[in-house]
Parts: structure tokens; sequence; C-alpha cells
């Protein structure tokens, strides 16, 4: 490699590493075919001479994308976004490199764009992984690049991959109830374990009980040796299952308690997760500090104390989760002395920025019947619940540090309820019909509140709303239909008898005025065509009611002057 090159950093020491990683380099692009070598022998094969020269046409490129990915950082981006965008990003140069594409400016968008086009390939004929999957990969690609070649445009838009639309599931009134009732459930088996899990049980005797509030309880047995199942195990091996039960019931160090340690550590961080609202990426990587609480309206303001300063506001808790939030600090700080995090999984993970698994959290789910709740959906669950009981969009996105639109468009749920408690509420303000104290009786079919009003759109001829005739009822904008089979029947036999007035009118010459009883027959028929088209119940009363009016049943409230009406036409 020539000196100019050689003293040029193509590493990235900002993100963050795990105990058994090697600092991030971007040096393994500058050689064709190198970025599908492991990680961890790639570096002694280059300088071995394995992959050959250097290809000294990507050392722009490679440049570029270095200072977009460390600038994005020093910006205060997310490292663990950064470390993704480097994986994808070497999945990329892989593709290229197999498939014979250039690697440096003048090339890098052509490449980019067959390289999508056999994600597309991926997605809707081999079927390797989801369009969301194929989306989010060709995006991170894309945003380095677009930074790298300093483009205004995305690039991604040029390409055939859509980004995927968030599906929202109906929610009705049932399933919101459920949710709410699974997640206090969840929340009662987190808090069971919190209490169970003190010091007293963690080096105590195998297995641990933890017993339930709802009744029962759950066993954890810390991965200690498993007892003898046949009945019939000679004395010998029920020996040696003492003997090994003995040494690790005796063995008080977290190499044999680490497992009964991350329960309640997982336990703590999904309450942890629920009181605050913080994204598990965040919360995981806290460290312990001293923490000063500053009250707020309804909680705390948790700060990291400094002497002048007292630090900036970490994150807000409510009141009653203080006392439970200082009991775990203290119990952390006897298990784990010399760990600055704040929830110290143990895991063999090698990567820090890796969220941790929450196996234990969902085999206890298991055990006693309870569903599982994901920390998004814990997330989503505390933010609906406070845009409900708030009615404040503004103010819920600033508790859950989160834009306006963002909330709306990414964690909002329609609610069944809410929204039947606001049209009720709308209509009780709007309509004077549903403000009066009892229903009137209208004159034609339905109800009103006995003050005759004109709607806009009344024919010129049409009989005017007065309260003594029936057919004005039809353009009063007080008169309101009612939603049962009576009604629809009591709305043909009246339609019947306007048929009839029309039937026995005989205009005269010249005269091309429209007759009343000819709206009133056409605004009749819409209303029970508005009927019949609704649903599958409303259309057989519609058809029930026409077929009575066919067979001579009217409605008691029309049937004198029908029978008078019919009875006069001879």
């Amino acid at each position: 490699m020539p000196d100019n090159l050689a003293s040029s950093r193509l590493t990235i020491p900002e993100i963050a590493l795990g105990s058994r990683e090697t600092i991030w380099d971007l040096s393994r692009w500058l050689y064709r075919g190198a970025a599908g070598a492991h990680h961890r022998t790639v570096y002694a094969e280059i300088r071995a001479g394995r992959w050959g020269e250097m290809d000294v046409c990507r050392v722009e490129l490679v440049r570029a994308i270095h200072t977009a990915i460390t600038s994005k950082i020093v910006r205060g981006g997310a490292r663990a976004t950064a470390r993704n965008e480097v994986i994808a990003m070497n999945s990329f140069v892989r593709w290229v490199d197999g498939n014979d594409h250039l690697f440096e400016s003048r090339g890098v968008i052509d490449a980019y764009m067959h390289w999508t086009d056999s994600l597309v390939h991926d997605v809707q004929v081999r079927k390797i992984f989801s369009n969301k999957t194929a989306y989010s990969r060709a995006r991170a690609v894309g945003v380095i690049l677009d930074l790298a070649l300093e483009r205004r445009s995305a690039i991604i838009r040029s390409t055939r991959l859509k980004q995927p639309g968030a599906a929202r599931k109906v929610q009705g009134a049932r399933s919101e109830n459920q949710n709410l009732e699974e997640t206090f459930a969840f929340g009662r088996l987190l808090q069971d374990i919190c209490d169970a899990i003190t010091l007293d049980a963690l080096w105590g005797p195998s297995p641990l009980r933890i017993p339930l509030s709802g009744g029962g309880e759950l066993l954890h047995y810390s991965g200690r040796p498993a007892p003898p199942v046949a009945p019939s195990t000679c004395e010998s091996h029920i020996r040696r299952f003492e003997k090994r039960k003995e040494r690790f019931d005796n063995d008080k160090t977290l190499r044999t308690r680490y497992p009964i340690a991350n329960m309640r550590i997982l336990a703590e961080l999904l309450t942890f997760i629920a009181q605050t609202g913080m994204n598990l990426a965040q919360a995981h990587q806290l460290t312990l500090c001293q923490f000063s609480y500053a009250s707020d309206v309804d909680g705390y303001k948790v700060r990291d104390y400094k002497a002048r300063r007292r630090g900036e506001v970490l994150f807000v808790i409510y009141r009653e989760y203080r006392s439970h939030f200082e009991r775990y600090l203290a119990w952390r700080r006897s298990v784990f002395p010399a760990d600055s995090r704040l929830f110290p999984v143990f895991r063999f993970t090698t990567f820090v920025s890796t969220p941790p698994c929450f196996i234990q959290i969902q085999q206890a789910c298991r055990q006693v019947g309870v569903r599982w709740i994901t920390p998004r959906v814990l997330r989503s669950t505390r933010i609906n619940w406070l845009l409900r009981r708030s009615g404040d969009p503004d103010l819920t996105a600033d508790m859950a540090q989160h834009h306006r639109q963002s909330l709306i468009e990414n964690y909002a749920r329609p609610s069944l309820q809410r929204t039947m408690g606001e049209v009720a509420r709308f209509w009780r303000q709007t309509d004077p019909h549903l403000a009066l104290s009892s229903h009137v009786k209208s004159i034609a079919p339905g109800e009103c509140d006995g003050a005759p009003c004109t709607v806009p759109d009344r024919p010129r001829n049409a009989p005017l709303p007065d309260c003594t005739r029936a057919s004005g009822c039809l353009w009063c904008e007080h008169h309101r239909d009612i939603d049962s089979q009576d009604y629809v029947w009591a709305l043909s036999c009246f339609r019947h008898l306007k048929i009839l007035e029309m039937a026995r009118y005989r205009p005269a010459l010249g005269d091309r005025v429209t007759h009343p009883a000819e709206h009133a027959i056409d605004r009749i028929s819409r209303k029970l065509t508005w009927f019949q088209r609704s649903n599958a119940t409303r259309r057989s009363w519609v058809e029930e009611s026409l077929t009575r009016v066919e067979e001579g049943d009217y409605h008691p409230e029309w049937k004198r002057l029908i029978v008078a009406m019919e009875g006069g036409e001879g």
C-alpha cells in the first residue's frame, strides 16, 4: 500500500464494541472480494497478499463513505445505527464484487440500482426475506451514498423498492380492553419477579420459588443439575446428583446464579421501559449514576447529579415508581458493585450495542399463561394511554420524546371507544333534537323537536315544514329517521299513500308544475334506498315492508287514510 494511503485512517472507533471485537475498518473495501471474507482474519489476509493489490479507483469513494459515517456520529447519530449502516454497506460491496460492478464514484450509482433490483427479485421471486427487510437494507446504504456523493435527492426514491406502510389492525372495543388487561397481567408478573428475587433468594437454595399475586408459583432452576427422572435409578447416580446439587447450592457466586440475576434485571428493564417510555436501545445502555430527583407536576425528573449544574434530565418517572426504582438500585449495587451499567445483563455476546434477549421472561410467561409483551408494544401502550387520557397529541409527543408527526404516524392507534364518545358528544352539542330531554313524535314517520326549520335543498313547490302536514316533515332539518323495522314499514305506507294521491291528480292542460306529492315520493324512495343498501338487516326490513304494502297490510298510523283513499277511487 502506498505511504499516502497507508497513513489515511479508515477506521471508525466511535462505534460501540464488545469485549472481543476489533475496531471497524473500511480499508477492506479497497480490495476486490475482501468484503466477503471473515472480519477476524481479513486484515491478516490482506497483509499476506491473498486479496491482491489495492484498487486505487476505490479510494475516493471509500474515503467519502468513511467521512459520511463518522460525520453522522459526530452530529449526534446513534452508534448502533452507524454499525448497521456499515454492515449493510459491506453486504452491498460483497454483492458488487460478486457481480463485477464498479465500486467507485462514477459507477456506484448504477451498481446500487442493480443491487436494489436483485433485492426486489429476492423478495418477490425467491422470497428470501420481506419487503420491509429489503427496504431497510437499501435505505441504510442509500443514506450513506447520498452523503458521500453529496446528492440532493434520496437515491432510494429512484429504485423499485417502496417503503412498506404500517399495517394497522382494526381496533374494536373488545380488543382495546383485552390489550390493556393483558398488559396489566404482564406487569403483575414482572412485579412478582422483582419482589421475589431478593438478595436472600438470589444466594439461597435452588430451585427459586416465585409466588404469584394471582395464586400459584413460578419455579426457576438457575441451570442447576436436573434430578434423575427414572424411579429405578441406581443409588450411585442419586449420590452423584446429590453431590452436584450440594456443590451448586454452596457456590455463592454469579457463575451459578447469573440466570436468576438476569431474570430480575430483565424484569426491571421492562418495568423501566413501561414507566419512562424510553427505547430499549437507549435503556439497556444507560450507566449507573448518582441520580437526583427533581419533583415535577406528576412525577420526578431524574438527573445525573453534578455539584453545580445537577446535570441534564435523563428520564421522567411517576412518583409511585421511585421507591421501586431505588430498591432495585440498592439490590443492583450489591450484586454488581464493579459494573457501570444500570441494567448489567450477564451474556456472552460480543456486541455492547445489541439489546438483551428476553428468553427467560418469555418462558415465565408461557409457564403462567400470560401473554408476552415486547418492549415496543409496552411503549406503544403507554403512549396511547397517555394520548387518550390527555387528548393532547403535542403533550403526549413531548412526554414520549417524539415529533408530533412521528407519534401520529407510527404509534397512535385509533380508539373505537374514544371515537364513539367524541361522536356522541358532537351530536349532543349540535343536534337540537338530541338536546331535548324527551323526543317528540313527528306528524310524519320519525321524530323531531317540534321546531320546524326548512332544509336548504327543498324543491320550490315542496311543502314547507309547519308541523301540520306530514309531507312537510320530509324537508325539515329537525326531522330524524328511526333505525327500526317499524319506521321503515310506516315510511313505505306513507309513500303508498302519496302514490294514491298522485293517481287521483288530474293536471290542467299545459300545467308543467311538479305536484308536491311527487317530491314526497322521490324523497321517501331515496330514504328506502339508503336503508336497502346499508346492510343485510335493513335490506330485509325494506323487503318485508314492501311485501306488506302489496298484501294490503298497512301500518296502523296510515291504515285509515289509505283505506279511505282506496275506497274513494271506485
